[in-house]
């Protein structure tokens, strides 16, 4: 693998904010870090992903919504699987934690809160949705000492970031994650995971916020800035795979 490729799983809408503003910083960090990335449809993979991303050496899962969610969560899993890099935002924080419990249970099928308004919080592995809308608000976590979280954000005491959504992990998955690999990396003052990792993988980090609204050219994201040094270092070296 000799090119620094990053595939981002998403449907396009260049008029949505954090669609436009990730695809946006992504290109001015061109100027910085050596790679190249597109968008990648979720319906292209709906029937697998080896194929289509067997080429990148990072992946990020961005916002939704997504028009195969079969799509986007064959994209996660490949990542996981194959451990390459990968980072999921928002939306994609939702659907890697689908894919996590879908694996790890060994389920046909998985639902997101969004899918049904009268879902049961035993059909799902993420909390019902109290608040989620186009607004953008601050929240606040500390991250846990000795993740790979802590390292990235330079063991700062708390972390503030851009988020709009409110909701997380059923509390009654957290502990069984947290047993198979997924773990909360950065929780706020109720206790609420904001970010997790796959502590089995080198880089797999997923967070309820947007990291693009912090970032800049000037001051790239230390999560962002991250994912792609650690991506270019695969670009360069073909790593094991490690199937979990």
């Amino acid at each position: 693998m000799s090119q620094n490729k990053v595939g981002v799983l998403g449907n396009f809408n260049p008029q949505y904010p954090p669609h436009y503003t990730m695809n946006n910083h992504f290109r001015d960090l061109q100027e910085k870090y050596a790679f190249t990335f597109e968008w990648i449809p979720t319906e292209t993979l709906a029937h697998g992903a080896d194929e289509t991303l067997n080429g990148y050496s990072g992946i990020v899962a961005g916002s939704g919504p997504y028009q195969s969610k079969e799509g986007v969560i064959n994209g996660i899993r490949y990542a996981r699987q194959q451990n390459i890099p990968f980072m999921g935002t928002c939306s994609g924080f939702g659907y890697a934690v689908l894919e996590f419990g879908q694996s790890l249970f060994n389920l046909h099928s998985v639902y997101h809160p969004y899918e049904k308004a009268d879902l049961d919080e035993e059909e799902t592995f993420l909390q019902l949705l109290n608040s989620c809308g186009m607004g953008m608000q601050t929240i606040s976590f500390k991250p846990v000492k000795g993740t790979l979280v802590d390292e990235v954000y330079h063991h700062s005491p708390v972390v503030f970031e851009e988020s709009h959504c409110t909701y997380g992990v059923s509390s009654r998955m957290t502990p069984v994650f947290e047993q198979a690999g997924l773990i909360a990396s950065g929780m706020d003052d109720e206790g609420e995971p904001k970010i997790m990792e796959y502590n089995r993988n080198d880089f797999f980090v997923i967070t309820l916020f947007l990291p693009q609204f912090r970032s800049s050219l000037e001051a790239p994201h230390p999560l962002i800035a991250a994912f792609l040094e650690v991506a270019a270092k695969r670009s360069g070296k073909e790593m094991l795979s490690r199937i979990q």
